[in-house]
């Protein structure tokens, strides 16, 4: 079983700090330097949290930005094809559990859930709304009274 400490130094470091330690027999495992940042930036807080990915999009291969999803734009697209016709949120979930499809995290719809992404299917309706394929699809809907 090993020791560890971390000591963190506030003044110069001297050979004679170093003889001291292994004196004590102690053995350099590691060595972290740190230099003021040139950006005015101010660094982000460890403590702050990260956002979540939307749904319908995921992480590109770059890592620089978000890209669309193909699984759960498809998704999307069912969920907003059942909000136009007037299914509530328990129907969609039960249709979408029905035919196999999962929400992230291979877990079960939920009328939650569906209604969860009913702010996402705003943002997006624009989007879905210019597909080439939307008319004909809006064509085919039957709407519940």
């Amino acid at each position: 079983m090993t020791e560890r400490i971390r000591d963190v130094i506030s003044q110069q470091l001297t050979l004679q700090y170093f003889h001291q330690r292994i004196a004590a027999g102690w053995a350099v495992a590691a060595v972290e330097w740190v230099k003021p940042s040139a950006t005015a930036e101010e660094p982000i807080p460890e403590s702050a949290p990260l956002e979540e990915v939307p749904y319908g999009q995921r992480i590109a291969k770059d890592c620089g930005h978000l890209t669309d999803d193909p699984y759960e734009m498809t998704v999307l697209v069912l969920i907003y094809e059942k909000v136009v016709s007037g299914w509530r949120p328990t129907q969609i979930a039960g249709h979408l559990n029905n035919h196999g499809l999962r929400a992230r995290g291979s877990s079960s719809w939920t009328a939650a859930a569906v209604f969860d992404l009913l702010p996402r299917l705003i943002e997006l309706s624009p989007k879905l709304q210019s597909r080439p394929d939307w008319p004909a699809r809006r064509a085919k809907l039957e709407v519940i009274a």
